[in-house]
């Protein structure tokens, strides 16, 4: 079902990159703010995730699954905007089951070849390197 709000959610984003140069200062500032939420989301699960495995005899939920849902949140909502940052972290995800996202290769690799295609410096390659292990796996 998550998969499905998320394809649509895609959609009806990325309809906003075909208006004209009016706005895009604005689109651009939302992306990189997304981004920067998403930043603070991944950091904050990542703290709270270690608290929870040191403490998790005192009966305290995991409330990293939370920051990692927001941090993908915040992350396709950049992604959708252009930010080449925000589509490689995705295509990761995708790729590795990150963020509360399930493993889809095909979604990695839409995401790994938007990024790429903005000259992200590392995408190309996760993206190479994601065909050799399907292939030889």
């Amino acid at each position: 079902m998550i998969t499905q709000i998320i394809k649509m959610i895609s959609s009806a984003l990325s309809k906003l990159s075909d208006q004209s140069a009016y706005g895009t200062h604005s689109l651009i500032q939302e992306a990189n703010n997304n981004y920067a939420q998403g930043e603070y989301f991944a950091h904050l699960a990542a703290q709270h995730h270690q608290e929870f495995l040191l403490h998790h005899s005192d009966g305290l939920a995991d409330s990293s699954l939370v920051d990692s849902r927001n941090a993908m949140w915040s992350f396709l909502n950049a992604a959708v905007r252009g930010h080449r940052e925000a589509q490689y972290k995705l295509g990761v995800a995708y790729l590795n089951g990150e963020f509360g996202l399930e493993r889809n290769f095909s979604q990695a690799e839409a995401w790994l070849k938007k990024a790429a295609a903005q000259g992200h410096p590392l995408a190309s390659n996760t993206l190479n390197q994601a065909y050799q292990q399907i292939a030889f796996s």
